[in-house]
C-alpha cells in the first residue's frame, strides 16, 4: 500500500465562483476526485479516495448501538462531499461545508500526511495562537514509542 503525504502550509484564496486550488505540490497525488469532509476545531478534511476509504473503514467499524458512534458517523459522513478535481486543479467545495468551517476567502491548506486540512486563514491563526503555547507540552504526554 502506498500512502501518498502531503507535507507543508499553504496559503491560496477562493475565486469568484467559490473554488479552491489544490497546491500544485499536491495535485500529482490526489487524482480526478476527491473527499471534503468536516473536520476538527473548525476546519475541512480533504482526502483521496484511498485515504477516504480507510477513514471511512475506522468510523464505520464502531457499533451502531454506540450514541458516540452515531453521532460520529453523522457529522463527518453527513457533511462529506466527493468533489473533483478540474484540468486547472481547483475543486468546488459545497456552500453547506464553506459555512461550517467558516472559510470566506483566504484559506490555509496544511499537508497532514494521509490528508490536507482547509482552514479560514484567520480562523487558523485564532486557533494556532490558542494552542501553539501547549505544543511541548501536549508532545510530552502523548510520549511516544521510543
Amino acid at each position: 500500500m502506498i500512502v501518498m503525504l502531503f507535507l507543508g502550509t499553504f496559503e491560496h484564496n477562493l475565486d469568484d465562483k467559490l473554488r479552491l486550488t489544490i497546491p500544485s505540490k499536491f495535485r500529482n497525488k490526489v487524482g480526478q476526485t476527491v473527499f471534503v469532509s468536516k473536520g476538527f476545531d473548525g476546519c475541512l478534511e480533504l482526502r483521496t479516495l484511498e485515504a477516504f476509504e480507510r477513514w471511512n473503514s475506522e468510523i464505520s467499524n464502531h457499533s451502531t448501538t454506540s450514541a458516540n458512534a452515531r453521532l460520529i458517523t453523522r457529522e463527518i459522513l453527513a457533511n462529506t462531499s466527493d468533489v473533483d478535481v478540474d484540468n486547472s486543479g481547483r475543486i468546488k467545495i459545497p456552500a453547506n461545508l464553506l459555512t461550517i468551517a467558516g472559510i470566506k476567502k483566504t484559506v490555509l491548506i496544511l499537508g497532514l500526511g494521509d490528508r490536507m486540512e482547509i482552514w479560514d486563514s484567520e480562523k487558523y491563526h485564532q486557533y494556532h495562537n490558542e494552542n501553539n503555547e501547549n505544543f511541548e507540552a501536549v508532545a510530552e504526554k502523548l510520549g511516544g514509542a521510543n
